[in-house]
């Protein structure tokens, strides 16, 4: 008897873990295995992002999206709130009990404003984000806005050019690009897609500059290294400005044509006080002219990257506001080999737009009332929400104010909804959990926000029947309460891909029905390379003040006691935010140590190793004592985005106010100050 021949079928997948590469691939599936359906991926060597290679916390998603802790069925609580104890119900069973729960809060509040959804970028597809909202939007209930990312840093970049979306970031593999400035990111362990160009540039000759406030792996490799203290981006930059002016290397031209209030700049920076200056960022002289030389000797060649850490203060969007404007001042726009790179979301948001639209169905003026996501504590300790579900999100980990949001959601009055594939911090509050589907076991398309492009999810079956996709579960919610009529709920989520598809120009449908994947632009494409930019007159606005802000903050920073220090809290380098803590489980005792120099080890008498009080006026957690020769004295690190369900591992974020960034609304994780202090 012959035996039949295994089938294998190739999907397009896309990394939509919220992260920079948003990896393109081919997944060899076998749909006929019973569970590891998903063989293989191999990441597109065509993409000139993805370069043929993952990220090395990712290589092996076959072993995650497999892995014996994923959640295969609904579970509901029989333990106390803040311990993940739950049973398994049937899929039956949990949607009765939501329901029922949905209908009696309905009930008592006369509407749907108490039932709130939270969400966010955990998977970046726009399917996933989006179309439960058409849930919401028939309910009329209260949604999350907001972020707690890049959103300060984009609202300053567009104050100055109308849009914060301004160079392609394949400049960095331009011939024509000669200096590149790495502001505020290690790239080696956020982006090492974009730092795999920037070795192959500085293979070509290219010179290479760090503003950081960590000796990084990337600071290790450049020209120039301006290990700054953090927080004072700003004062370099007005020290920058300032001998740019005296050396008379600035743009006339390019500023007089291009420039609206461009003398405001040259007013600011004529009262630089250098040594008092330079004292503050924490730098020496002969570093800040080499810096400047080079600026100097590469006019209209340079090109800025920079990170999202440095806008993560209560003043970020005004921090990265200003150090556009070095590249204002030198005319370093609209010219092949220089620009700036940051978000590159708004490029594609004509395109993207009408599809978020129709994906989440909202025409007109909504009936959702939205609250700010960075604020979700506060807003949950009244009595307004009774209901919440969570999705796309770990919020008991990437939320401010932990302490504040974890009393909230011990309320006994509130019922919480948890999607996700595995138990983590936030499904230690959930009253009911619904295992989750991954991403690429559904339909969806991803808009990176590095690249300017679009790439898709072909999704593969899943093999655990229960296990649902974010839109799946709300379209069954919809049917339970009786919208089973309701055209916008018979979609189903591959009709919605289709559709979105179908909706997109005839060029950006073929690349991606052939390669997985579109491009805005091409390698060697220089946006607004006319200098006009989206603002109302076209030209650049750099009406001020850009330097006058944050000086009681920053006094405060710069003149600590002896215990205190500036917390900073920059990713893992095998973790993506709260994500993939069940493939690099073996370095989550990383997050319970806190980092401080050699310098500051010695001079607070303290051992390496030995447990220490960490504390301020917003939490308090024990850590262990390390060393770090990447630090500055007088900052302290501690690692953002733990991924545990275990009880007692200490959360950064405890330590961190929710007071929101002044532009951008979104999250100032780096304005934290805490003492350390022995334990006797």
């Amino acid at each position: 008897m012959k035996q039949k021949k295994t089938l294998v079928k190739i999907r397009f997948g896309t990394c939509s873990k919220d992260c920079y590469g948003s990896c393109v691939f081919k997944g060899y599936w076998n749909d006929d295995i019973f569970i590891n359906k998903l063989v293989k991926a191999i990441p597109s060597k065509d993409h000139p992002f993805t370069n043929g290679f993952f990220c090395p916390k990712f290589k092996q998603r076959e072993n995650l999206v497999y892995h014996q802790e994923r959640l295969k069925y609904p579970l509901i609580r029989t333990g106390p709130k803040s311990e993940n104890i739950f049973e398994k119900i049937s899929l039956k069973k949990a949607f009765d009990l939501i329901t029922e729960i949905l209908i009696k809060v309905q009930k008592k509040r006369k509407s749907f404003t108490s039932i709130l959804g939270a969400f966010y970028a955990g998977n970046s597809g726009l399917i996933s984000q989006y179309a439960p909202l058409r849930f919401f939007e028939k309910l009329g209930a209260t949604i999350t806005n907001g972020g707690i990312c890049n959103e300060g840093g984009c609202a300053g970049l567009t104050e100055l050019f109308g849009t914060y979306s301004i160079t392609n970031p394949l400049q960095l593999k331009n011939p024509a690009t000669k200096l590149i400035v790495i502001w505020g990111s290690n790239l080696s362990v956020s982006n090492n897609h974009a730092y795999y160009l920037v070795k192959q540039a500085l293979k070509r000759g290219t010179k290479l500059v760090v503003v950081d406030s960590r000796c990084t792996q990337v600071a290790k490799k450049a020209n120039c290294f301006l290990h700054i203290t953090p927080g004072t981006e700003y004062l370099l930059v007005k020290m920058i400005i300032g001998e740019l002016i005296a050396c008379k290397a600035h743009d006339e031209e390019f500023l007089s044509d291009h420039v609206e209030s461009e003398s405001l700049i040259f007013i600011e920076d004529a009262r630089v006080e250098r040594k008092k200056l330079l004292e503050q960022i924490g730098i020496d002289f002969q570093t800040f002219q080499k810096f400047v030389r080079l600026l100097i000797k590469y006019k209209y060649h340079t090109l800025f990257n920079i990170g999202y850490g440095v806008q993560k203060d209560y003043n970020g969007g005004r921090i990265v506001k200003s150090i556009a404007l070095i590249q204002i001042v030198l005319g370093n726009l609209g010219k092949p080999g220089s620009g700036l790179i940051y978000s590159q979301s708004d490029f594609l948001k004509p395109t993207i737009q009408p599809l978020q639209e129709y994906i989440a169905n909202i025409e007109g003026e909504s009936k959702i009332k939205e609250i700010p996501l960075i604020k979700l504590g506060s807003f949950l300790s009244s009595e307004n929400y009774q209901m919440l579900f969570i999705y796309n999100f770990n919020p008991v980990s990437s939320l401010p104010n932990q302490n504040l949001l974890k009393r909230a959601l011990m309320r006994e009055d509130l019922f919480v909804v948890v999607i996700d594939m595995f138990l983590n911090d936030t499904t230690k509050y959930a009253d009911i959990i619904i295992p989750a589907k991954f991403d690429l076991e559904t339909y969806d398309i991803i808009s990176p926000y590095y690249i300017p492009g679009l790439s898709i999810n072909i999704g593969g079956p899943c093999p655990y029947e229960d296990c649902l996709s974010n839109y799946e579960f709300f379209q069954k919610l919809a049917w339970k309460l009786g919208f089973e009529t309701s055209s916008i709920f018979q979609e189903s989520e591959q009709t919605i891909f289709n559709n979105s598809i179908k909706m997109l120009p005839l060029e950006i449908q073929n690349d991606l029905n052939s390669q997985g994947y579109y491009l805005l632009f091409n390698n060697d494409e220089v946006p607004f390379n006319n200098s006009k930019f989206p603002t109302p007159n076209n030209r650049i606005q750099a009406k001020g003040p850009h330097f006058e802000f944050g000086e009681n903050d920053l006094k405060r920073k710069l003149n600590l006691k002896k215990n205190e220090f500036m917390l900073i809290s920059p990713s893992h380098s095998y973790f993506l935010h709260s994500q993939l803590g069940q493939l690099n489980s073996k370095y989550l005792n990383e997050f319970n140590k806190i980092f401080i120099s050699t310098e500051d080890v010695d001079h607070l008498n303290l051992e390496i190793g030995s447990e220490v009080l960490v504390s301020n006026n917003y939490g308090s957690e024990i850590y262990t004592l390390a060393e770090s020769s990447e630090l500055k004295s007088k900052t302290a690190l501690i690692y953002s985005g733990l991924s545990s369900s275990s009880k007692g591992n200490p959360n950064v974020n405890c330590f961190i106010p929710d007071k929101p960034e002044e532009l951008g609304f979104s999250g100032s994780y780096n304005s934290a100050i805490v003492r350390i202090k022995k334990i006797v």
